[in-house]
């Protein structure tokens, strides 16, 4: 393999004190980089392998065709193996339907690709002993993000943004670079980089956020806007930080007993806690019984507090993947069901009728 460019000092000491300030990597580790073949994943695998040496990494490479865009799907596939030729690292690929996917489980596009990719990532993981993933999510990424989560009226947790540790497993040693310092680098490096088409596509929200609404701020409100939207999710990623510790000790105090895909809570002890801290608890056991939030909001969580405290109609409340509440005098249960809650739902309805037929007929 012929010698790599050297990294620019400037944005080298940028990513090593994000690595550092994170404790992203540790010696030894062996880390599988995602690469799409786009310009962040690819200015990623650039910074580790300047790093390995440092850090004594292993490195491997891993890129998931999602089959959305046809020939130029392709072409990312091939350039992802060229490049993996170029930097002498192993490949791991695979291609999953993702259409398919996200028609099966009623996921968007872009959650049904995210589900997909990091699923696959996991699982080369694991069956070839690596101990971290890294993904090329920069400070521009974060902001994006913060404000689409804004634009969704969502609550802390989605305001704090990317994490730049994720489980002690996902890693973003770029999460405090600029796409313009991406860019730069690649540049200077002479690294080439493909293209996804779709970022330009405005069917996507965090497209039209990236290239209208972000753009406007700037010119219009504050040219730093990414900058203080980074700011703000780091003060609350912290503050969530330290809120998830109190919520695990306080849904501990209220579990009162756990089966396979479900599990029952004191309505007693629930009903003591601070309304901030009863929400994490509900999103808590939510994602205890079906392992993600996909899908769930903080309508929902707002849903079943209205639901369990403040109605006195109904025993049940229906929530999407399968997810329904059941509430009692003292108990609230949370279970997903093993079929569609619209099937479920039919056969109560025709059960009532036919009980209210033989009622009638007793008469």
């Amino acid at each position: 393999m012929a010698p790599l460019p050297v990294i620019p000092n400037p944005l080298k000491r940028t990513v090593r004190q994000t690595v550092s300030r994170f404790r992203m990597l540790q010696q030894n580790d062996r880390v599988l980089i995602a690469v799409s073949g786009g310009p962040d994943s690819v200015a990623l695998a650039r910074i580790l392998l300047d790093m390995q040496e440092e850090y004594s990494l292993t490195l491997g490479l891993v890129h998931l065709n999602h089959l959305l865009r046809e020939e130029e799907s392709k072409r990312d596939e091939r350039f992802v193996k060229q490049f993996a030729r170029a930097v002498d690292l192993p490949l791991f690929s695979d291609r999953q339907d993702t259409k398919a996917h996200a028609k099966k489980n009623r996921l968007s596009i872009e959650t049904a690709g995210r589900d997909l990719r990091y699923a696959f990532f996991k699982k080369i993981a694991q069956a070839r002993g690596y101990t971290k993933v890294a993904t090329g999510h920069t400070g521009d990424d974060n902001a994006e993000l913060v404000l689409m989560n804004l634009l969704r009226g969502s609550g802390t947790r989605g305001l704090s943004g990317i994490p730049p540790v994720r489980e002690g497993f996902y890693i973003r040693p770029m999460i405090e670079l600029t796409k313009v310092q991406v860019y730069d680098l690649l540049k200077e490096m002479n690294q080439s980089f493909i293209i996804d088409s779709s970022n330009a596509d405005p069917a996507y929200l965090r497209n039209r956020v990236r290239n209208r609404l972000i753009p406007l701020l700037q010119s219009e409100y504050n040219p730093e806007i990414s900058d203080a939207l980074n700011r703000m999710s780091n003060v609350l990623r912290q503050e969530d930080d330290f809120l998830d510790i109190r919520t695990q000790s306080d849904f501990d105090q209220c579990l009162l007993n756990r089966n396979k895909g479900s599990l029952v809570l004191s309505k007693k002890r629930l009903s003591c806690l601070h309304s901030a801290v009863l929400r994490r608890v509900l999103r808590r056991a939510i994602q205890d019984i079906q392992t993600n939030l996909n899908r769930i909001s903080l309508v929902h969580l707002e849903n079943i507090i209205d639901f369990c405290f403040q109605r006195n109609s109904g025993t049940s409340l229906d929530l999407p993947n399968r997810i329904r509440i059941y509430k009692t005098v003292n108990h609230i249960e949370i279970k997903r069901e093993k079929q569609p809650l619209r099937e479920m739902g039919k056969r109560e309805k025709q059960l009532k009728q036919q009980q209210s037929n033989l009622q009638g007929k007793d008469g």
